[in-house]
C-alpha cells in the first residue's frame, strides 16, 4: 500500500491546481486551434510544407493529450512530445522567416514558464532560444540580434522570477491549509480524506491499521505549568512521534492532546511493536526537552482496518482501544481485537475516559 494513497499529492507538474489546470488546458486547446491550424493551412499554401507538417503534429499530439486529460482524467505522454514539436516549429519557423518570426517567440517562451515544469521549461526554452539565435543571425543586423537577445532573455528571466515566487507563495499556502498550525501534524480534514483512502483499500482487501494517541493528564501539565509549557508538550509529542515512526506513516491532530497515526501497509501485530517503540521513545525524548515538568505519558489504542467498515466506525475502535488503556491504568497501548466489537456497541467514550 502506497502513501499516495493517503494523502493529497503535491502539484509537481505546473503552475496550476487541478481543476485551474483543466481550464487552462480548455482554453490552450482553443487558442492552438485558432492560432496554430491556420498557420499550418497558411505554410502548406505557401510551400513551407515541414514547417507546416511540424505545426500539424504539435497540434494533433496536444489536442490528444489536453482530450485524455480532459476526458479520462489521466495523461497519456505528457508535456515532453508537444514541446518536442512545438520547438522544432519555432526555430524553424525563425530560419523561413526571419525577424518576423522572432514575433511568436516571446509568447510561446512565456507560455511554456507557466504552464511547464520549470526543469522541462528552461530545456524547452532553451532549445527555442539557442536555435533562434542561430537561425535569425543571417536575416539581420548584429545588433538587432543582440537587441533580440537581450529581450527574449529578460523575458525569460522575469517569467521564471514570477512564477517561482508563485510556485512558493502557492506551496506554502497548500502547507498551511493542510496542516495543523501549532504542531505542523496534518489537520483533521486530511485525516477523513485519507482515513477514507484506507478504508477503500480495506474493501480490496489491504488492511492497515490506526492508533488514537493521547497524552495522559495532560490538563494537569497546563494547570499546574501553564499553556506555553502545554503547548510545547503538544509540538514535542508531534516532533517525536514523526521523528520515531516511519516516512511513509502519516500523523494527524484530532484535536486539543490527541493524535490519529495512519500506518502505511500494517498489520495489527507489526503496529502494536511500533507503537510501543514509538511510545517508550517519545516519553524519553519528552524527559529531555520537557525536563521542567514530571514524567509525560502516553495512551495509544490501536484498531485494523476492516473491509466494508466505515473510517468513522475503524476510528471509534481504536478510540475504545484507547479507553481501556486509560481504564487499565494509563501509559500503556491496548489493541482492539477484531470483531469484539459491533457497531451497534460503539458509543462515544471520549467524555468518559477524561
Amino acid at each position: 500500500m502506497d502513501r499516495q494513497y493517503f494523502s493529497v499529492k503535491p502539484q509537481d507538474e505546473g503552475l496550476f491546481d487541478i481543476n485551474s489546470r483543466q481550464r487552462v488546458l480548455k482554453f490552450i486547446l482553443i487558442v492552438s486551434l485558432i492560432t496554430f491550424l491556420p498557420l499550418s493551412i497558411k505554410n502548406f499554401v505557401i510551400g513551407e510544407t515541414l514547417l507546416a507538417s511540424f505545426l500539424v503534429a504539435f497540434e494533433l499530439v496536444l489536442l490528444i493529450e489536453i482530450i485524455a486529460v480532459l476526458r479520462l482524467k489521466h495523461s497519456l505522454w505528457g508535456y515532453k512530445p508537444s514541446l518536442f514539436f512545438l520547438s522544432i516549429s519555432m526555430v524553424m519557423t525563425v530560419d523561413s522567416f526571419g525577424t518576423l518570426g522572432t514575433y511568436w517567440v516571446f509568447p510561446v517562451v512565456v507560455t511554456v514558464v507557466f504552464l511547464v515544469p520549470q526543469k522541462l521549461a528552461l530545456i524547452t526554452n532553451g532549445v527555442i532560444i539557442v536555435g533562434s539565435i542561430f537561425t535569425v543571425i543571417p536575416h539581420q543586423e548584429p545588433m538587432v540580434t543582440l537587441r533580440f537577445i537581450l529581450a527574449l532573455l529578460f523575458s525569460v528571466s522575469i517569467a521564471h522570477c514570477v512564477v517561482e515566487t508563485l510556485r512558493q507563495l502557492q506551496s506554502k499556502l497548500s502547507y498551511l491549509s493542510t496542516r495543523d498550525s501549532l504542531t505542523g501534524a496534518l489537520n483533521r480534514h486530511q485525516m477523513e480524506n485519507s482515513l477514507q483512502a484506507a478504508t477503500d483499500l480495506a474493501a480490496l482487501g489491504q488492511q492497515t491499521c490506526i492508533a488514537i494517541i493521547d497524552i495522559d493528564y495532560f490538563k494537569k501539565v497546563n494547570d499546574l505549568h501553564g499553556h506555553d509549557v502545554g503547548d510545547q508538550v503538544i509540538k514535542s509529542v508531534v516532533e517525536l512521534v514523526n521523528s520515531n515512526s516511519r516516512q511513509t506513516d502519516l500523523l494527524f491532530r484530532l484535536g486539543g492532546d490527541e493524535f490519529l497515526l495512519l500506518f502505511d501497509n500494517t498489520k495489527q501485530e507489526s503496529a502494536l511493536k511500533l507503537t510501543q517503540n514509538i511510545r517508550n521513545k517519545t516519553i524519553a525524548g519528552l524527559a529531555i526537552q520537557c525536563p521542567q515538568i514530571a514524567e509525560v505519558t502516553l495512551s495509544i489504542g490501536i484498531a485494523q482496518s476492516i473491509a466494508n467498515e466505515t473510517s468513522e466506525v475503524w476510528v471509534k475502535r481504536a478510540d475504545m482501544a484507547l479507553y481501556a488503556a486509560k481504564k487499565a491504568g494509563r501509559n500503556q497501548v491496548k489493541v482492539s481485537v477484531i470483531g469484539e466489537y459491533s457497531a451497534d456497541k460503539l458509543v462515544n467514550i471520549q467524555s468518559a475516559a477524561k
